[in-house]
């Protein structure tokens, strides 16, 4: 809470104080998922986790300063370096070993290239507020393991409940990004041709 609630809270004081605009990434985990389509950014929140609390505390801190500030919330971001869900999945597959991912959670998978890109292109379009910057479509995330392996090694469908997590998930976590797209003037790349470029650079 400290880092994710009240820090964000001091950034923003400061940024208000200097006249700049606060950056700020989010999360999927705001929403508690009993929502049936993709979540836009009016919808109510309501999170599970003391992480998706704390999240939604920096952004309710950021609110309240009154500062310029362009709050961003994504989802399931992974890359081609570093700890991530993509990296896990890739090298359990070179080894060979056979997987078994929930099938009953659905969000976007998101490259941090992307986020890092569309940021600064949105930033170029002065946009503000509160945004939803996640790729095109959605995936569970077994079909996401699906995509990564391409059938290399076995990925077997369980659910949520198979997995031991120390923090409740929300079992729909999309989010909708036409808003965003409309600021850009253009939809955004699909999630599974971005994976395709992560993949490539890896």
């Amino acid at each position: 809470m400290q880092v994710n609630g009240k820090a964000p809270g001091v950034m923003a004081e400061e940024a208000k104080r200097l006249g700049a605009l606060l950056v700020h990434y989010s999360t999927d985990y705001v929403f508690d998922g009993t929502q049936q389509g993709a979540y836009g950014e009016d919808d109510k929140t309501g999170p599970l986790s003391v992480y998706g609390k704390s999240k939604l505390a920096g952004e309710e801190a950021i609110r309240r300063s009154g500062c310029r500030h362009l709050i961003l919330r994504t989802s399931w971001v992974y890359g081609p370096r570093g700890r991530n869900f993509y990296l896990t999945i890739a090298a359990k597959a070179a080894a060979g070993e056979s997987l078994r991912v929930v099938d009953d959670q659905r969000g976007v998978p998101t490259t941090s290239r992307f986020l890092a890109e569309e940021t600064a292109a949105l930033l170029r379009k002065n946009a503000t507020g509160t945004l939803h910057l996640v790729p095109s479509g959605e995936a569970t995330w077994y079909g996401f393991a699906r995509e990564i392996v391409q059938g290399k090694v076995r990925v077997d469908p369980i659910r949520s409940g198979e997995f031991k997590s120390a923090a409740r998930r929300p079992a729909n976590s999309v989010l909708d990004n036409r808003r965003a797209a409309a600021l850009l003037g253009r939809a955004l790349r699909d999630w599974q041709s971005l994976l395709d470029s992560v993949r490539q650079s890896a």
